[in-house]
């Protein structure tokens, strides 16, 4: 490396004096590298650039938000259900499971694996504020199964 310096150092670039190229060569390579059109269009061509990039992936986004989500658990590190399954859902299952078999209280008296769910029924409670009385209305009903909407990705 200290030898090729030393050959750039030694190297000597003919002058010549009053030559009618010399202005015109002068002149093209500033027009080349420092004209200020020139500079103004490259940003130009930059800017174009990267707002054609950014609304190809809005689009996508919107197009296909699972991309967003794989996107985010790739970034982050996080699993699929972690990043979709809110705490509100959690805290649900929580509630919902003392009103099943999997009641926590009833588990030591019946084995849940051995019963398997029927038919669900609602109860209402309606009280008169006039004679103190109470109604309660049972309803059955055909519980569908619960379905969550899932994008898949390409």
């Amino acid at each position: 490396m200290k030898k090729f310096e030393e050959t750039l150092e030694k190297i000597e670039v003919p002058m010549v004096e009053n030559d009618p190229l010399e202005r015109e060569l002068h002149s093209k390579l500033v027009r080349r590298y420092f004209d200020s059109t020139k500079i103004a269009y490259t940003g130009f061509r930059w800017a174009v650039g990267f707002a054609v990039f950014f609304f190809a992936i809005a689009l996508t986004l919107i197009i296909k938000p699972q991309f967003a989500l794989k996107a985010h658990s790739l970034t982050f590190r996080t699993s699929a259900e972690s990043a979709v399954k809110p705490a509100i859902q959690e805290d649900l299952n929580n509630c919902l499971r003392y009103t099943s078999i999997q009641n926590p209280s009833i588990r030591d008296k019946i084995d849940p694996e051995q019963y398997q769910e029927d038919k669900a029924f609602v109860i209402r409670k309606y009280t008169s504020q006039e004679t103190n009385d109470a109604v309660l209305i049972v309803s059955e009903f055909n519980a569908q199964p619960t379905q969550f909407a899932y994008n898949q990705t390409f």
